[in-house]
């Protein structure tokens, strides 16, 4: 079965974690919806949101904010929320001040801040704002990259600690450690705690949903790759026997092409029987013509020439003889004839075509 994964569109800034999640969220797709619900866990969110007047309690999930208590802002029974804490077992803890109580400045940062903009931006407090960075919790969001002017456009949020230290001890005494400081209607993902007061929860039921999803993707990937190996293989097997069958390929022609001209020779040499006369026919017929004072000394047949050497008495009358012949044409002397002194014979050399059968 193939697999529908979406296509990923590269960019130069792509790093290895975005290739990671795009490659793991392709392959989780094509399991069931209620496969992937359960590995991805609860994304419910747990919301202290404080403002001047009161203190809401609030569950988010999927996106959508449900208020649970509302609670006394001067003072809170924060006895209750870790009550709630306890019954909801949210995925995150979020302390949330309003933002009229936070200072929110657009920075211009040099693109080379681009990998840790937090960190430039705490060098850089006590001269972008009123406080230094040990009086503030802060994060920054980047809002815009100006690759032209080489240029990091850059949201910084800042809440005084002055403000914000006693809830946090309040709420620790009280075993409640938040995961996210942000603040009403910051930026996605904005958290104002230092990274060393970030909480990381370990449950044992997200190691085990990481485990299966490890195991599922490596699954998923093997049923992909599979098919595509094991072609691969037959590709290799069936090529590594051609190699091995091709000499012989090769001698079984050579053997095909001496036999075929083998055969063309043998086809050739019977036509030409066939059309041939035979020599003991040649030999009966120039018997039968030539006259009695004429003998011969040597005849020599190549292909279809016949040529005869002798002596007669009247060498010049031959060629007559001859053209009369069915089975000879093209008569001629091949060279002078000449008088033999030892006989008184002329001496002749005379040539034919060898015709064929009457």
């Amino acid at each position: 079965m193939p697999l529908n994964l979406p296509v990923l569109k590269l960019n130069p800034r792509l790093d290895g974690g975005a290739v990671w999640r795009w490659w793991r969220d392709g392959l989780l797709a094509w399991l069931p919806a209620g496969v992937r619900r359960w590995l991805a866990g609860s994304s419910r969110r747990l919301i202290v949101a404080l403002s001047d007047g009161d203190c809401t309690l609030l569950r988010e999930e999927a996106g959508q904010a449900r208020e649970l208590a509302r609670l006394d802002r001067a003072s809170p029974d924060w006895s209750a929320v870790a009550e709630r804490y306890k019954s909801e077992k949210p995925r995150q803890l979020v302390l949330r001040f309003p933002a009229g109580q936070a200072l929110i400045r657009t920075l211009s940062l040099p693109l080379a801040a681009e990998k840790n903009p937090r960190q430039v931006a705490g060098f850089e407090m006590d001269r972008l704002t009123p406080f230094a960075a040990g009086q503030v919790f802060y994060d920054t969001a980047v809002l815009e990259r100006q690759p032209e002017q080489r240029r990091l456009k850059v949201e910084l949020t800042a809440l005084p600690r002055a403000g914000v230290e006693p809830v946090l001890a309040q709420l620790r005494q009280r075993g409640l450690q938040p995961d996210a400081l942000d603040v009403t209607g910051g930026r996605p993902g904005l958290n104002l705690l230092p990274p060393e007061q970030r909480v990381r929860r370990d449950h044992w039921g997200r190691r085990f949903r990481s485990t299966v999803i490890a195991v599922a993707l490596l699954l998923v990937a093997a049923a992909a790759i599979l098919p595509i190996w094991q072609q691969r293989q037959l590709v290799i097997g069936a090529m590594s026997k051609a190699n091995r069958l091709q000499p012989a390929a090769n001698q079984a022609l050579t053997l095909r092409e001496q036999l075929d001209r083998s055969l063309e020779t043998s086809r050739m040499l019977a036509k030409k029987k066939q059309t041939s006369p035979p020599r003991v026919n040649l030999l009966r017929e120039l018997t039968v013509l030539l006259p009695d004072d004429t003998w011969l000394e040597r005849m020599q047949i190549r292909g279809d020439n016949l040529q005869i050497v002798g002596q007669s008495a009247k060498a010049s009358a031959l060629v007559g003889i001859v053209e009369a012949s069915k089975l000879l044409n093209g008569a001629g002397f091949m060279s002078p004839v000449t008088i033999d002194p030892r006989f008184g014979k002329e001496r002749f050399s005379l040539s034919a075509r060898i015709a064929g059968e009457p």
